[in-house]
């Protein structure tokens, strides 16, 4: 039903009081018209439409029909035809019954009461204008209430698309917060991680050069315990991250970079090897990030978990894709803790390398050690305009 106003007890009162006003208003007709001076008991026709507007939101279509038949009361007490107030009763109730009702039903009734008004006014009226116009008003009327029907179920629908709308909203925000916390443990696990790794893997090199400080290599002992222990606090947090779902000065991570990232492996005495085969080409910042990450992350494995054994790092270039290589020969330098359990760091690799477009394959290596490979895509060079008139 079309809403009048905002307000229940308003819209409770709205049609009562329409029909009173209209009964008032018929009877004040009556009473102040000169012209015929019908007696008051002629009003009694446009009191009771009044009377059925007040109750025509309980059953519209019959309200209209019973608004149609009060003409015949009209006919009935002496009088051409209903007043001006009773009239627009009439009009009322055919308009609400096509506003309120479906489609079909509200022109079934408007039909309805335009064929009892007509045939009364032909067959009682004073001139066969009279139905006429009493069908001119009644489509007036009917039209109007479809109308106003029609603007109430757009406006119904307005509100339906922009509930949607708001449901999408919520989404493509809560999957953008889920995005961006993923992308945040990535950047805390490969980054800080690694850094903090390579920190424990120097003092512990730093302790085998003090063989004759034992208080020194009790400190630096303590110094790695707690080393390792952050590391494995960060992959917690980071597991937290995930679940739930840059202002960096530094340069970008970049392959073009790659020795000064096994020096320091280097500096804190794990053997690494760096091996670099083809013509390097310029890479998209997305793939140059991810190859190195890659190869972070595996160094940062070797050192957690193979006791910072022997590694080779290759990067092999070919016009169309670049590979890195990690592999180490499984030869435990130093003794290592038990690793706690529920890393990301395959998941994470895999990740970055689907989304810059590689592959990445990982597993142990017959005879010993591990190998971590991923391949990304090299884009094919784009070459210059030529210049006019060079």
């Amino acid at each position: 039903m079309p809403r009048w106003t905002s307000s229940p007890s308003a819209r409770r009162l709205v049609w009562p009081a329409l029909g009173l006003l209209l009964a008032v208003l018929a009877v004040v007709e009556t009473a102040i018209d000169e012209t015929f001076r019908f007696p008051l008991v002629t009003a009694l026709p446009g009191v009771a439409v009044g009377a059925v507007v007040a109750l025509c939101t309980r059953a519209p279509g019959a309200a209209a029909l019973a608004g149609a038949l009060s003409v015949l009361g009209n006919y009935a007490l002496g009088t051409p035809g209903p007043g001006g107030a009773q009239l627009i009763g009439m009009a009322v109730l055919v308009g609400h019954a096509a506003a309120v009702l479906p489609v079909r039903r509200g022109l079934r009734a408007a039909a309805v009461a335009t064929l009892v008004v007509v045939a009364a006014g032909i067959a009682f009226g004073p001139s066969t204008w009279e139905g006429v116009f009493y069908l001119v008003v009644t489509a007036t009327a009917w039209a109007v209430g479809a109308l106003v029907r029609q603007s109430h179920q757009r406006s119904l629908e307005l509100q339906s698309l922009a509930a949607r709308l708001a449901g999408q909203q919520e989404a493509v925000a809560g999957a953008a917060v889920v995005a961006e916390r993923a992308r945040i443990a990535r950047e805390v696990h490969d980054s800080v991680a690694h850094a903090v790794s390579v920190m424990v893997l120097q003092m512990g090199g730093l302790r085998r050069l003090l063989p004759d400080h034992p208080e020194a290599q009790e400190v630096l002992l303590g110094l790695e315990r707690l080393g390792r222990e952050s590391v494995d606090e960060m992959r917690r947090v980071v597991g937290i991250l995930r679940d739930r779902a840059d202002g960096d000065t530094a340069p970008p991570p970049s392959l073009s970079r790659l020795d000064a990232v096994v020096a320091e492996l280097r500096a804190g005495g794990m053997p690494v090897e760096l091996v670099v085969t083809g013509e390097p080409a310029e890479l998209p910042p997305l793939v140059d990030v991810s190859a190195v990450r890659v190869v972070q992350e595996a160094l940062c494995n070797v050192v957690r978990h193979a006791g910072a054994a022997a590694t080779r790092v290759e990067v092999a270039w070919t016009p169309r894709r670049v590979t890195v290589t990690v592999t180490d020969d499984g030869r435990s330098r130093v003794p290592q803790p038990p690793a706690a359990p529920g890393g990301h760091g395959q998941l994470h690799m895999r990740e970055r390398v689907a989304v810059a477009g590689g592959d990445l394959s990982v597993g142990p290596v017959r005879g010993g050690g591990y190998r971590v490979r991923a391949g990304f895509p090299v884009p094919a060079p784009v070459s210059a305009p030529a210049v006019v008139g060079a």
